[in-house]
């Protein structure tokens, strides 16, 4: 294997590969700091334990929005701009000619980026339009924060930094042979259990330690060149690309988990029933029935059983990865283009999605009655007297990630309680306010309706699994 490839190709795996690593999967300690540039003061970033593209988004929410130079609305005003060019102007036939649920989500996307606009007239200028006062009114399931206050600073601001962020080391994880090498050494083991290739392991454990949206578009590209088939592109991006451990630390924190030192126990039963729900969601109605078909106009290029020399093999498909694949530069330049796009859909449609979200929740009943659907799971492992405000929890989920965890934010809730608003909005995985749009903005071809029905699967699942681990972590 050795003189079958250029030392090049050896170093470019092992070097790019290590560095891919150590991006998204070495925890490291950065102690408290605060630059001063002049006149530019960055904001205070706490000390902390993270991967390092956590930490380059922490620098960057610095100096950019924290700090005295509050340039992250603008910006994010700037990519829903971008979001409209795309709509009307660079890609009119996906969003308006596709499908009807399409044609919809872009009327979403427009009404989004309205607010957006508003958003940034208020906080730049101090000026709203009457008929938006609601926006920017103190809310009380929010913290008393607006609704506008909460969406860009706690939303917003954090996917605009932390998508382009993951993006750009993204090719050190997936294009120079990582992805073949591990891919090789798991196919026993993810094929027959999960149902997905091997390359999908490091595609899932890296959405996890990064953000869902290094899932989609890692996916994306699998899908389009050929790696991966419909339905496998569909399942990781639906059932594996969960929110990221900075979304986990925010429902520790705010469930009162973290304070407590259940950190390391919530972190890793959070990824194991993230595991289990999939392992039954694959084989169940809308996931088991999309095609195996590959992406129109690509070569297939499916993983092939191997039943010996496993680790030969799995270092030969390595080494031919990176010796065929473009540079580093032109990798880092075609994705940061494909994240421009995913990114102009994000927020936009996040900006709607999130505001319909929270009026929904805040002022009607119907975020409560859907929750109803899961009393009878939930009762299984919470007390009656904690079991409706534990449902109303995991209905809001599928609007935003971290709401649940503000009701339990306050108050006296058993652990078990906490437990599971912290966990069930990570195992059921899709949300509207930024996650469905991500997906959509993919060429990945997955239905609203399906999405709607794997959150619904997914949350009765993890109602049930995270009860039991409730129970016994809990007695």
């Amino acid at each position: 294997m050795t003189g079958k490839y250029k030392t090049s190709s050896w170093i470019k795996f092992i070097v790019f590969s290590l560095a891919g690593i150590y991006v998204f999967f070495i925890n490291f300690y950065v102690p408290e700091y605060q630059i001063h540039v002049g006149p530019w003061e960055w904001g205070l970033v706490a000390g902390q334990s993270n991967v390092l593209v956590s930490h380059f988004t922490n620098l960057v929410k610095a100096a950019l929005f924290t700090g005295n130079f509050h340039a992250m609305p603008f910006i994010v005003w700037l990519i829903g701009v971008y979001s409209i060019v795309d709509l009307f102007l660079l890609r009119p036939d996906k969003f308006w000619h596709t499908t009807k649920v399409a044609a919809v989500f872009a009327v979403f996307k427009v009404i989004g980026f309205l607010l957006l606009c508003f958003s940034v007239l208020y906080l730049y200028l101090g000026w709203n339009p009457f008929f938006v006062d609601w926006f920017f009114h103190p809310v009380a399931s929010l913290g008393d924060k607006s609704i506008c206050q909460f969406i860009m600073n706690n939303i917003l601001i954090t996917i605009c930094i932390s998508i382009p962020a993951a993006s750009l080391f993204l090719p050190l994880l997936v294009d120079y042979g990582l992805v073949d090498f591990v891919g090789v050494l798991v196919r026993p083991i993810m094929r027959p259990v999960f149902k997905l290739p091997g390359r999908a392991a490091v595609i899932m454990v890296s959405a996890f330690l990064g953000n869902f949206s290094v899932g989609h578009i890692a996916v994306n590209d699998q899908y389009k060149t050929g790696r991966m088939t419909e339905r496998e592109a569909v399942v990781i991006g639906t059932s594996f690309s969960t929110v990221s451990v900075g979304f986990l630390l925010v429902l520790a924190n705010n469930t009162g988990l973290n304070e407590r030192g259940y950190w390391n126990l919530y972190f890793w039963t959070a990824f194991l029933i993230t595991l289990l729900v999939s392992l039954i969601g694959v084989r169940i109605y809308p996931l088991r029935n999309i095609a195996d078909d590959f992406y129109p106009g690509a070569e297939p290029r499916p993983e092939l059983p191997i039943r010996e020399r496993l680790l030969q093999v799995a270092g030969e498909e390595a080494l031919h990865a990176a010796e065929n694949q473009e540079s580093l530069g032109k990798r880092i330049i075609y994705i940061m283009g494909e994240t421009i796009g995913v990114l102009g859909t994000v927020a936009s449609g996040t900006a709607f999605f999130a505001t319909a979200g929270v009026l929904l929740y805040t002022y009607t009943p119907f975020i409560r009655w859907i929750g109803c659907i899961f009393y009878p799971f939930m009762r299984l492992s919470i007390p009656a007297s904690e079991a409706l405000t534990a449902c109303t929890g995991a209905a809001v989920s599928f609007i935003e990630v971290t709401l649940p965890a503000l009701l339990v934010t306050v108050g006296e809730w058993s652990l078990r309680t906490r437990y599971m608003m912290a966990v069930v909005p990570v195992t059921s995985i899709i949300f509207l306010a930024s996650f469905v749009p991500c997906l959509m903005a993919t060429d990945i071809p997955v239905k609203f309706k399906d999405m709607v029905i794997i959150w619904l699967e997914r949350m009765v699942l993890s109602v049930v699994i995270t009860g039991i681990f409730a129970l016994l972590l809990f007695p």
